[in-house]
């Protein structure tokens, strides 16, 4: 089932009245229609600078985690209505111990569509074949630096090494599942903007699916406070161009910020600034 078709034709409704009619009547008719979208416990592994979890005083309000009884009571509950289930949101779904329950109570439940979103850095090859082989259908890898300094100091407590050794893990897996989609996220700052231009050398072996470039925006109080895009905008044709170009040529879905995006941001970012009087 292609999941994000569907999401595309559902979005280019432009009815409210018509969107409501075609989910009574796919709830009327006993067929899936919700999203799933699920933290199975409210931990990461990491303390990357643009996140909530780089501050302390977030993560004590950050804390708890689902039982292997919770999970099942909410697979009976909503699985069985999921077009997609989708596994870590805001969190590591990979610290959790039960996460390849979720993906086998997902399936058993016959969802068509199960992800996951991860920084991947606990993902050896033998979990990572386990997690495919209970019918993970997609991998997301955040990832925000394509050079191990970048990397490493953006995503404090993360091993460059264990992501190209993951790039690796995911080229076999992807061997045994050719269908096994693979998506990477990249939020972009004027620190990591110049290592884009590295996607292709990174990837080499195996292209993802889809590439999401998202532009730098703050999110809680975290310990990263550059949120300019100067930068980025005149380095656009340089660095974030020639990899629209490359996903484009590789048939790679590409979602990326235009000129005028960053332009438009920028100018709510500056709104939101405290004035000094």
């Amino acid at each position: 089932m292609n999941y994000y078709k569907i999401l595309k034709i559902y979005r280019h409704i432009e009815s409210p009245r018509i969107k409501l009619l075609s989910i009574l009547a796919l709830h009327l008719s006993g067929r899936r229609y919700i999203n799933v979208f699920l933290d199975p416990v409210l931990a990461c592994n990491l303390r990357c600078q643009m996140c909530y979890f780089s501050d302390a005083e977030a993560r004590k309000n950050l804390h708890g985690q689902f039982s292997l009884d919770d999970l099942k009571a909410l697979s009976h509950s909503l699985f069985r209505y999921a077009l997609k289930v989708q596994i870590g949101c805001g969190a590591e779904p990979t610290v959790s111990k039960y996460l390849p329950n979720i993906i086998r109570l997902a399936k058993a439940e016959h969802v068509p569509y199960i992800s996951i979103t991860t920084n991947g850095n606990l993902l050896t090859e033998e979990k990572l074949r386990e997690l495919a082989d209970a019918g993970l259908s997609e991998i997301t890898i955040s990832a925000h630096g394509f050079t191990k300094e970048t990397y490493e100091r953006i995503m404090q407590g993360a091993h460059f090494d264990l992501f190209l050794q993951l790039i690796d893990n995911l080229e076999a897996v992807r061997k045994e599942h050719p269908d096994f989609n693979i998506r990477l996220n990249y939020t972009v700052n004027e620190d990591n903007v110049e290592e884009l231009i590295l996607f292709s050398k990174i990837f080499k072996d195996v292209l993802p699916n889809e590439l999401q470039i998202r532009p730098i925006q703050k999110i809680g109080n975290s310990s990263y406070k550059n949120f300019h895009l100067d930068k980025i905008r005149q380095g656009y044709q340089q660095w974030i161009q020639p990899v629209v170009d490359f996903c484009n040529a590789n048939h790679i879905t590409c979602l990326y910020p235009t000129l005028e995006n960053l332009s438009e941001l920028e100018m709510e970012g500056q709104k939101q600034e405290p004035q000094n009087n």
